[in-house]
């Protein structure tokens, strides 16, 4: 269908329906409904709806009117591809950047959306149904295994490296949000525009509403967990790169050891979180058994969506044995925070009293501390 006999047969779906008499509500559902189409509308032809709406469109130097955030359409939670259209109307270029925000029943952040498209007329975003991300590990210093590290093409320049390990993209995500009403937010130059957005079960779907929810509610739980653990060894990281590039300096037999003593209790506690293949950012080394980030990233995996051998099972409750490996790692996480603490608020300190006399620069505290 071209495009012009496209417009004709929108124009009489509007003259149909315009008997309501509730013309800007029609121009707004006529609007969606094109929306849903996937297909493009631009000033031009929202300009022609508008008319046959019986909408007086602005021109020439009349005030711009408010921005709308259109009604989304229930999204389906498939386990693949599942996307949310979020849609909105701006009628002049904003001053700041456009934000969309999801929330859930509980006025809780599930996304926060920075969309590219500002221009007047009509805008959409996809939203993937996914809950934030964990916080990744960001390594900073150089392996002993591998002290060309930062030559490597792909560090070239680079500030941090990751974990390298198969499938670790796909763990990185957030899990996908359990069905119910969300709010999404329209933010636009200091003022905010709200509408409803149901995510409801495909026909196809395993698990009950009930089973979902205490699913995502564990998702999020281990998330966190990851976050904490990445929080700790980002923060290590920090600490151990400042000894790295001190140690590159000439200093005293005393300094030298100093700087050895305060690396190797880092060391330490950074080798519960990750392990020393993890802080290779090579996944073909994989000789050790995984330490918490690893740990925790494949059990948020095997609960989600699934990858590769994880097979997924975010449509379904999690099971005992789920539920008893996340407090096994809990248990041992608590024991690294234990150990975080008592190097953080002791050992570092210490080692920052001792420096000055030995001609060494305290270490500072790291800019991303968590």
């Amino acid at each position: 269908m071209t495009e012009s006999a496209r417009t004709n047969k929108l124009v009489e779906r509007v003259r149909e329906k315009r008997k309501c008499g509730r013309k800007n509500e029609l121009l707004m559902a006529v609007v969606s409904w094109y929306c849903s189409l996937s297909l493009k509308m631009d000033r031009h032809l929202f300009l022609v709806i508008a008319i046959a709406c019986g909408v007086q469109p602005s021109f020439g130097q009349d005030p711009p009117g408010e921005p709308r955030l259109l009604a989304p359409r229930p999204a389906f939670r498939l386990l693949e591809d599942a996307t949310a259209t979020l849609a909105y109307i701006l009628n002049s270029p904003p001053d700041d950047p456009v934000v969309l925000e999801i929330r859930d029943a509980k006025d809780a952040i599930v996304a926060t959306l920075h969309p590219e498209t500002m221009q007047p007329g009509l805008n959409r975003v996809g939203w993937d149904l996914r809950w934030e991300p964990p916080l990744a590990v960001a390594l900073r210093t150089t392996p002993p295994e591998n002290p060309h590290i930062w030559e490597e093409p792909r560090f070239q320049g680079a500030e941090t490296r990751p974990v390298a390990h198969k499938g670790i993209e796909q763990a990185q995500f957030g899990p996908i949000a359990a069905p119910g009403r969300y709010s999404v937010i329209l933010r636009v130059d200091g003022k905010s525009y709200t509408q409803p957005l149901d995510i409801v079960l495909p026909p196809n779907s395993h698990g009950t509403e009930a089973d979902i929810r205490s699913s995502v509610s564990l998702q999020l739980k281990l998330r966190d967990d990851v976050s904490k653990v990445a929080a700790m060894t980002n923060r290590i990281e920090e600490l151990r790169k400042q000894l790295e590039d001190r140690r590159k300096l000439p200093s005293s037999a005393e300094a030298t050891a100093a700087m050895k003593a305060i690396d190797d209790k880092l060391q330490a506690v950074e080798f519960q979180l990750i392990s020393h293949s993890d802080a290779l950012s090579d996944e073909k080394y994989d000789s050790e058994a995984a330490r918490l980030y690893l740990n925790f990233l494949w059990l948020n995996l095997s609960l989600g969506s699934g990858t590769g051998k994880y097979a997924g099972g975010a449509d379904y409750a999690p099971t005992e044995t789920a539920l008893s490996l996340a407090r096994d790692l809990e248990n041992q996480l608590s024991v690294a925070q234990i150990r975080y603490k008592a190097l953080m608020e002791v050992d570092v300190p210490a080692y920052n009293r001792a420096a000055p006399a030995l001609g060494l620069p305290a270490l500072a505290e790291p800019k991303n501390a968590r």
